[in-house]
């Protein structure tokens, strides 16, 4: 007997970031539902669907529409607006296609995605699934997607919340699959290209060299501790996505100046196998303004590196403060980096607190339980 069929649309098909990475671990791991992703365009998100082994269809949408996509402000503004009735027209495509797959329902992977898949789904007299990942305040998209859908997915509690936990809003959280991270993984020979001993204690961020990941304030730590912990070394990895300021990452070179040269800190750039940095790492550092969970810091604790973090979205879901690791006030650099004198300061304290992690991490956060928990959901 086949599998029922899901449509998995997503409209920001030309990036590969964290949700659409998850995306494709989701559908890879879909035991009894066939996964077909469609896209409105070919870019690199169709591209490791395809790798994937995941069937996709690529739906083409109107000039217009597919000019608006990835432009921002006014000028991306504008080009939404004139696009307005392409996009009816790629969505009665979309709601074509499911009917023509014989579709059990659309999965909306962006809000983007669902102000597109939930008319779609209408059409085509199915459900509407919409996967939720920020925290931010409802805007007017959101609220119209929030009509359309059956169920809204939501990566953590406080995603969950900012709609007021209706009935149709349900918890699940993004996971890491087992081939992400190597837990035997070394990260001496990461140290020995970067010429520090093996015995050096390193405090780390990855994150794109975003404003809102704050790495200043990673830096900022490091200003302040160096000198009282001689014996370690701070890294940054990550590199300036798309979009972000260059201005942004000549600050951050600038205020870390003093202590690259010297040696102190390195900026590693984007590293494609994480977890020899994490397997380097005593001390994970992730000071976000904003998240919908945190994906890296879920990395870490998965490699069983202590983690600090803000407070944003995700950091109740993921850390008991100072049981499985430690929660900060967003923006609190004070206690930030107390939080890592304390880790620096104590073996036993970072052993306990990274093994507590990596229980939780293991146990609530794998891809595995995710795509369980997302098809029990579809299935109904």
């Amino acid at each position: 007997m086949p599998k029922p069929t899901v449509l998995f649309y997503e409209s920001n098909y030309f990036r590969f970031y964290g949700a659409a990475r998850v995306l494709v671990w989701l559908m890879q791991r879909l035991e009894r539902i066939h996964p077909v992703f469609v896209a409105p365009g070919e870019g690199v998100l169709p591209q490791r669907a395809r790798e994937a082994g995941i069937e996709t269809v690529i739906l083409p949408a109107a000039g217009m529409w597919r000019r608006a996509e990835g432009k921002r402000g006014r000028l991306g503004k504008a080009y939404k607006a004139l696009a307005a009735p392409a996009l009816a027209l790629h969505a009665r495509d979309l709601a074509r296609l499911a009917r023509e797959r014989g579709a059990i329902g659309i999965h909306a992977n962006s809000t983007r995605a669902a102000i597109i898949a939930g008319p779609a789904a209408q059409m085509a007299g199915v459900p509407m699934w919409w996967h939720l990942r920020r925290e931010r305040p409802m805007a007017v998209n959101e609220r119209i997607a929030y009509t359309f859908s059956e169920w809204v997915i939501c990566i953590s509690q406080a995603v969950a919340r900012r709609l007021g936990n209706p009935p149709k809003a349900t918890v699940i959280h993004d996971g890491i699959p087992e081939d992400r991270i190597d837990p035997n993984a070394s990260g001496q020979a990461l140290k020995r290209r970067l010429g520090w001993d093996d015995d050096t204690l390193v405090v780390g961020a990855v994150a794109s060299l975003a404003p809102n990941k704050r790495h200043d304030m990673v830096i900022r730590t490091a200003l302040a501790l160096a000198d009282a912990f001689p014996q370690v070394r701070f890294l940054i990895a990550g590199h300036r996505p798309a979009g972000a300021p260059a201005s942004y990452e000549a600050r951050l070179h600038a205020l870390a100046r003093p202590l690259e040269e010297r040696g102190r800190l390195v900026f590693l750039g984007w590293v494609e196998h994480v977890s020899e940095v994490f397997a380097a790492m005593d001390v994970f550092l992730f000071p976000s303004d904003n998240e919908g969970l945190g994906l890296v810091a879920i990395e870490a604790m998965h490699m069983g590196v202590p983690v600090v973090r803000t407070a944003t979205a995700g950091a109740e879901d993921m850390i008991e403060d100072g049981r499985t690791g430690f929660i900060v006030p967003v923006g609190d650099q004070t206690l930030l980096t107390q939080r890592v004198r304390m880790l620096l300061e104590d073996a036993d304290l970072r052993r306990r607190i990274g093994r507590a992690g990596q229980e939780v991490a293991r146990r609530e956060f794998t891809a595995r339980r995710m795509a369980d928990r997302i098809e029990r959901l579809m299935l109904g």
